[in-house]
């Protein structure tokens, strides 16, 4: 594509194509508000750069959430630009609007490079149209917050740029991108080889201004980011190189590999393409077209291998942000296919004025089949019933002062990263650093503790995060995520406030007398080291003002296994049981007697009526790990007896929520 000082007029047609850039805007943004108000953010990403500006603010730059400091994750500038609206607007969801602001932007951007590329406008519109629609482009805007996701729009703005030819812009917009993420650079080196090759007739000051200075700025960038940046400000805690060592040791071992042993880097291309849908989700809603200009492929490929031959089954998808660069990218190579067709008098001219009207139609189709729109959908259906639950949680956290450290789940990182000291809980679980085989060191005990046993992010085997007792590589055993959680909390007293899944640990100067009643129960040894000394329940009706299960427990220092304790609710019809699960039993308890109280309350989930109650105690660890695995089912054997705990009537009181 030659380079044209051609400027086209304020198009008219550009109505529709802002109409569906507010609508995009609008739904993606209220249904991301909605996922983070309902506590179901699933990575940690938000939380980092809310809590790394906000330190920013507060002139400190120590991020705890993932141990780094801002640019030592990745390099990625440009989230600093976000500095003043956050200084204005003191919420965790400016980022996300800000994010999918700028994600809307390109259905306008899209349709200017059409018209740019000789399309009218109702094409233009089609496939601009189509760059919105694509569920690529839903997965990154719903995907919390992320800087790559910013590589879309500025990569259609560059590609506006060179058609426009506009110089300084297109030197703007290179910035910009390479300031997104350090691996932008390898993009920008593709971008400019290829267009350098095919414009290669052009005077030479012509390529050296549009092409040659900018490689070669983006491969100074790149060696500036990997070799000084990276390296001194994140001395090991995340190895990024880790993702491909099944390659090669290190990326001079990689190169010789794919040289001598090319099965392996053809092997794990094999496996990602055909487990993942990375490539065939940004292909196929496009038609294939991209194929026909396999510029854009070209260009694609740095980024693309990239992803497809890490062992993170999550790069290998478009259900993150990994697909934001790619996005534009492709766009074009449909872009400029359409055009080439347009311009083709061997086409017929039915398929010709076609062709946009079926790209936009493919990506209606996928959207429907793999995109976000069903679950943007059960988020709309799902918003007010869960209001009770997103109250609940909104309570529990707000009995952690601002000023206080925190050990908290996943989902509720982004809601507490206002503050100087927060940590993840999966690292402890985990017991390892992000991406590495080296030992996890956690913090001094927290002020606060926070755990949600429902929460399937963070006690999620299939991330690895939740594991039994595991053995490395290199030999290691790696204790039970439940173990590494008693570790975390035996070393200080906690206050313990445990209601349905959720339970609050407060560290007190000292510990509170057990005073265990033995008279509630026999003795039942649960495994060795822990026994159940009685377990009873507060009333025998579950009414508006909830219900308490005490346990007595005696413990000794040499239990191994953690047993989690789950309610199972049997109706009097003998219907499908109910089952409750309250999590670790006291994980925070030393050796000696312990009591701990737990609080049940009627929720959507417990219907009125007449139950029989028996409580079950399992390695929790053992069976979502064998599950995963795929060696057990969920039948796992119970490490004792079930214990029944008599009858309960569940009753809806004037006041209370009711089931229907």
């Amino acid at each position: 594509m030659v380079i044209t000082t051609k400027r086209l007029a304020a198009d008219p047609g550009k109505g529709p194509i802002w109409g569906l850039a507010l609508v995009f805007f609008g739904v993606w943004t209220w249904t991301s508000y909605a996922r983070w108000a309902n506590f179901e953010y699933r990575t940690f990403d938000l939380a980092y750069y809310v809590q790394a500006l906000w330190q920013l603010v507060h002139g400190r730059f120590q991020v705890s959430v993932e141990g780094v400091p801002l640019l030592g994750n990745h390099v990625e500038p440009i989230v600093l630009l976000i500095t003043p609206f956050f200084l204005i607007f003191r919420h965790p969801i400016i980022f996300v609007v800000i994010q999918n602001a700028a994600l809307a932007s390109m259905g306008p951007v899209a349709f200017s490079i059409g018209r740019l590329l000789g399309l009218d406008r109702k094409a233009a519109l089609l496939l601009a149209g189509a760059m919105l629609i694509t569920p690529a482009t839903g997965y990154v805007a719903l995907h919390e917050f992320h800087p790559e996701a910013f590589t879309a729009p500025f990569l259609l703005l560059l590609f506006q740029a060179r058609l426009r030819g506009s110089l300084r812009a297109h030197w703007g917009w290179l910035l910009a991108i390479l300031a997104c993420k350090e691996n932008m650079a390898l993009l920008m080196v593709a971008y400019c080889a290829v267009h350098a090759f095919l414009e290669r007739k052009r005077p030479l000051a012509v390529l050296r201004a549009w092409y040659l200075w900018p490689m070669a700025f983006s491969i100074l960038w790149f060696f500036l980011c990997t070799k000084w940046v990276t390296p001194a400000l994140n001395p090991g805690s995340i190895d990024y190189l880790a993702l491909y060592d099944r390659l090669g040791a290190s990326a001079g071992d990689i190169l010789v590999k794919a040289i001598t042993q090319p099965q392996r880097i053809l092997g794990a291309l094999f496996h990602s393409l055909s487990h993942g849908n990375l490539l065939w989700a940004l292909l196929l809603p496009f038609l294939a077209l991209p194929c026909l200009r396999p510029r854009w492929l070209l260009i694609a490929t740095p980024i693309l291998l990239q992803h497809l031959l890490s062992w993170r089954s999550s790069e290998w998808t478009i259900y993150f942000h990994y697909a934001a660069p790619l996005l534009p990218v492709f766009w074009m190579g449909l872009a400029e296919s359409a055009a080439m067709i347009d311009r083709s008098p061997s086409v017929p001219i039915r398929i010709r004025t076609s062709l946009p009207l079926l790209a936009i139609a493919a990506c209606l189709v996928a959207q429907v089949f793999l995109g976000p729109a069903r679950d943007i959908a059960v988020t709309m259906v799902n918003w007010l019933p869960e209001e009770q639950t997103r109250a609940r949680k909104q309570a529990f956290i707000r009995q952690i002062p601002p000023e206080a450290s925190i050990l908290a789940p996943l989902p509720y990182l982004s809601h507490l990263a206002m503050r100087e000291e927060l940590y993840s809980l999966h690292y402890v679980l985990k017991g390892l650093k992000t991406l590495s085989r080296s030992a996890y060191s956690p913090p001094p005990p927290t002020d606060f503790v926070l755990i949600d046993y429902d929460d399937s992010a963070t006690f999620d085997p299939m991330a690895g995060y939740y594991h039994p007792p595991m053995k490395t590589t290199d030999g290691r055993v790696i204790p039970s995520s439940d173990r590494l959680l008693h570790e975390f909390l035996r070393r200080c007293p906690w206050t313990v406030r445990a209601s349905d899944e959720l339970t609050l640990l407060q560290q007190t100067k000292t510990a509170a007398e057990s005073q265990p009643d033995a008279s509630t129960g026999g003795r039942i040894e649960i495994t060795t080291g822990t026994t159940l000394i009685g377990i009873t329940k507060s009333g025998d009706t579950l009414a508006e003002q909830g219900l308490e299960v005490r346990m007595d427990w005696e413990f000794q220092d040499s239990r191994e296994v953690f047993p989690w304790m789950f309610l199972k609710l049997t109706p009097r019809d003998q219907r499908s049981g109910i089952v409750i699960s309250r999590g670790l039993c006291a994980p925070e308890g030393v050796a000696g007697p312990y009591q701990e109280s737990w609080r049940i309350n009627p929720s959507e989930q417990i219907p009125p009526g007449d139950y029989g109650v028996e409580v079950f105690f399992v390695d929790n660890a053992r069976r979502v790990w064998a599950g995963k695995s795929g060696r057990l089912d969920a039948r796992t054997p119970l490490l004792a007896s079930p214990v029944s705990l008599g009858e309960l009537k569940v009753t809806r009181e004037n006041g209370a929520p009711s089931p229907h």
